[in-house]
């Protein structure tokens, strides 16, 4: 069988396990995902927050907030505890750490297409999107999910040696929500909050590639400080975690 073969076989196999017992099975992903984007988006739409020089529609904001960031959360939390969740599995087989951290990763790339799919839908026929840019826009969102990957590789293996710090990246994982101006313009002192938050940036990309007329907020040099932090916290955790995580399964 093939590398990608083993992964889909996992993948499905992690999903039979998530929603076993459900009764709409992984539909309910899909539903979950659509009732929260709607949820909040009614919410903040009938309070009416608006930025008084915003030139793109509100709506299309909080949409593309919105579905940037619930399918990376659903990364964060499901990354960081992978390993621990498939502990036994990982000790009768020889398939390697980087093969199970895989699973999210491929989860999360269907999470986003699913979601993504119905909000461009939606923004294309109110006349919100922009055509050329929604590829760019998709692509985007894919590379952030690579790029959260290479944290992934720490906090799963710290996941093992810890036991469980599921609660805290969850606790951590709403703090970076607020942290990104996601249902909110970036303006003052939220804006220099919003700039130490590593996703910022990417959510501030895949807004100017979809939104018609929007302006970049944040410059894309101030990001780069983050990249390098993450590809040296990955190198880390391949190099020195590599062995006393395996010594803890």
């Amino acid at each position: 069988m093939t590398t990608f073969g083993i992964i889909w076989a996992l993948v499905r196999r992690d999903y039979a396990l998530q929603y076993a017992g459900s009764f709409l099975g992984i539909s309910w992903m899909l539903l979950q995902n659509l009732l929260l984007i709607s949820i909040y988006a009614t919410v903040f739409l009938v309070l009416g927050i608006r930025h008084p020089n915003q030139t793109w529609d509100q709506s299309s904001y909080l949409l593309t907030g919105l579905v940037f960031w619930i399918p990376l959360q659903e990364l964060l939390v499901r990354g960081t505890s992978i390993l621990t969740d498939n502990r036994s599995l990982l000790k009768r087989s020889t398939l390697g750490l980087d093969l199970f951290l895989s699973i999210p990763l491929f989860q999360y790339l269907i999470h986003a297409t699913i979601t993504l799919v119905p909000v461009y839908a939606l923004l294309y026929v109110s006349g919100q999107l922009n055509p050329f840019g929604a590829f760019l826009g998709y692509l985007c969102i894919l590379l952030t999910g690579f790029y959260l990957h290479l944290l992934l590789h720490y906090l799963s293996r710290l996941n093992i040696l810890l036991k469980d710090i599921s609660p805290l990246v969850r606790l951590i994982s709403q703090i970076m929500f607020w942290g990104l101006p996601i249902l909110y313009f970036p303006q003052g002192f939220l804006k220099e909050v919003n700039q130490m938050n590593p996703l910022n940036v990417p959510l501030d990309m895949f807004r100017a590639c979809v939104i018609p007329n929007y302006v970049s907020q944040f410059h894309w040099i101030s990001f780069l400080p983050f990249l390098l932090t993450f590809i040296l916290i990955y190198l880390l955790s391949k190099r020195k975690f590599q062995a006393v995580v395996l010594d803890h399964l």
